[in-house]
Formats: C-alpha cells, structure tokens, sequence
C-alpha cells in the first residue's frame, strides 16, 4: 500500500515538473514574439496570427461558410438554373472539371441537379435564404474589420443596405463566374489560366471596397489594399489548387458518407475560402503597422 502511495506521489509530481516545463517552453515563446520588431516580416506575422485570435479568426471563418452555403450557394444555383437549359449542367461540368469517379459524379449529380418544374421554388428559397442569411456575409467582414483594426465603428440600421449592396455584387461576380464556365466549357484547360489575373484583379477591388464601405470610410484604399490583394490572390490559388486536390478530397467524403459527404467535402473547401479571407483581413492591420502607416 505504502508503494503505491509513493508510486502515485512521484507520477504527481512528474505531471506537475512536467505542466511547468510546457508553461515555461509557452512563456519564453510569448517574450520571443513580444521581441520581434513589428517592421519585420516575422513581427507582422505574428502580429496578424495576434489580431485573427483576436477577432475569434475561427468562429468568424465558421460564421461566414455558414452565411455562404445557406444564402450565396442556393443563389448560385438559381442561377444557373437560368443560364443553363440542361439541369445536371453545372454537376457534369464540375465532374469533368475535377475528375470525379462515377460513384462521386453520380452522388453529386443527385445533390446539385434540380428539376425544372421546381424553378420557381428554388428561387424563392434562394431569396428567402439572402434574407435571412446573405446579410450576415458582409456582417461578418465589417466585424472582422472593426475588430482587427480596433475601429471605433458603431452599427446602426443604414448597415443593412449596406450588407445587402455587398451580397447583390457578390452574386454579380458569381454571374460572371458561371457565364465565364459556360463560354470556356470544353475548351483547354490553359483558357481557365488565362483569365486568373483578371479575377485576381476584380477581387482585390470587391473586398477593398466592402472593406471600405462596411467601415464607414474610416481605413483608407491604402489600408485595404494589402489584405484585399492577398485575400484574392488566395481565392484564386485555391480555385486552381482545387482542380488538383477537388477529385481524392470529394471521393474521399462520398466514399464514407455518401451524398452528404459530398455536401461536407463542399463545406469544408468553403471553409478553407472563409479561412482566406478571415485571415488576410486580419494581416492587412500588421501590414499597416510595417509600414508605419498605423500604431
């Protein structure tokens, strides 16, 4: 018995020697970061990964995939609806695209393809959805921005037109988006590569001006500008990352969970975009401060 007490003292305090070599390997990393000068490329680093906790960088990625799934995807799907005369258009396109089994293209079939007869239903589920939901979009990136940039911002009623201006360009781009794959549908794959730039171009103006005009005006263009280039520069590496990495990911899913693990396998690639766009807003601050355009 006396063995066992000895025995259960020294496991104590192996796990208390133990939790005060981790609090002491955490302390002396925070005084390395406190270190670091803020114009250097680590300090800004560390200073944007301070400022994503700070905002709660993965609850706001979560809130805003939720936002796009329930008000931006459906609206995506009226409208090709729309575009397109054949329903299942958008799943074999997406099928060739990403290289999908036929187990996976014909589970994705089931989930993105609609009947005809029920246009009108869809379209007032993508309506209802945008109201109720699409607002949050730009809810979440004015609160990202006012957090990052500690803005002594106050929202007030006359923010819903402007949640709602943000949605309706969002949808333009994603119009524009689905006319481009119906145009480029069949052609070489180099044609997709070509108009990148273009869509790194029109990005970076969508997020620095809802980024502007969500604050009220209080960051500048220059502010903006950083995180805006590199929140679509990452857009669009994902979107070509995508047609690499999109075939195992989806397999993946739908080979476990079948239809629904195909609507996760889309969730989680939202996720990474929400991710994206969550972060570069928050290293546009620490980009700023580099400069010394900001303290």
């Amino acid at each position: 018995m006396r063995g066992f007490f000895v025995s259960r003292k020294i496991r104590r305090m192996s796990m208390a020697r133990a939790r005060a070599h981790v609090e002491g390997l955490l302390e002396r990393g925070r005084e390395w970061a406190d270190r670091q000068d803020p114009a250097s490329a680590r300090g800004m680093a560390i200073g944007g990964w301070r400022r994503f906790q700070g905002v709660d960088g993965p609850l706001q990625s979560l809130l805003l995939s939720t936002y796009i799934l329930l008000a931006v995807l459906p609206a995506l799907l009226v409208m090709l609806e729309y575009l397109e005369r054949d329903p299942g258009a958008l799943a074999r396109q997406l099928t060739h695209h990403f290289g999908l089994s036929d187990t996976t293209a014909g589970l994705l079939q089931g989930v993105l393809t609609s009947d005809r007869t029920h246009e009108l239903g869809s379209a007032l589920l993508a309506i209802a959805g945008a109201l109720f939901f699409g607002v949050g979009f730009g809810r979440v990136l004015q609160l990202v921005h006012a957090r990052a940039w500690e803005l002594p911002l106050r929202p007030s009623q006359k923010d819903q037109g402007r949640y709602a201006t943000v949605l309706l360009v969002l949808y333009g781009l994603i119009l524009v988006l689905l006319v481009q794959a119906k145009e480029l549908a069949g052609g070489p794959s180099w044609e997709g590569l070509a108009v990148s730039p273009g869509w790194v171009a029109l990005l970076l103006l969508f997020f620095a001006w809802s980024g502007r005009m969500l604050t009220h005006g209080l960051l500048s263009w220059g502010d903006l500008l950083p995180g805006a280039t590199l929140t679509a520069a990452g857009l669009v590496v994902l979107m070509i990352v995508s047609s690499y990495l999109m075939e195992p990911w989806v397999d993946f899913y739908a080979h476990d969970y079948g239809g629904f693990g195909v609507v996760m396998a889309i969730f989680f690639w939202i996720g990474f975009s929400s991710f994206v766009i969550v972060a570069s807003a928050c290293l546009g601050p620490a980009f700023a401060r580099r400069r010394g355009r900001r303290v």
